[in-house]
């Protein structure tokens, strides 16, 4: 009997964004892994995030669209009033994972 032991991965990640505060501090926020697909080069979810700190717990979700491209996707007050329609804008949420994934912008 062959057992395979599965890939290591990180679970948290640590990013320091604009605070929640008016004054904008930076503040640490915590991405949690809570979703890998394990076949990340079809159509769907690639993988979500919940975001903890700040003033409400989040969730961000990169998805790869049928034709190839990566849409993020933030639960946030912020993402949500301006849109997900308005992709020139992202939140600090997004932001900041964008710049952690390059390849996935």
């Amino acid at each position: 009997m062959t057992t395979t032991t599965p890939k290591p991965s990180f679970a948290l990640i640590t990013l320091i964004l604009p605070g929640p505060d008016r004054k904008r501090q930076p503040s640490p926020y915590h991405f949690r892994v809570t979703y890998r697909n394990p076949e990340p080069t079809g159509p769907g979810c690639l993988m979500t995030w919940d975001v903890l700190v700040g003033r409400e717990p989040y969730q961000v979700a990169l998805e790869r669209t049928a034709d190839g491209r990566t849409e993020w996707h933030c639960t946030c007050a912020d993402a949500v009033y301006h849109g997900e329609n308005n992709h020139a804008h992202r939140c600090k949420h997004v932001q900041g994972l964008r710049e952690l994934f390059p390849r996935a912008a």
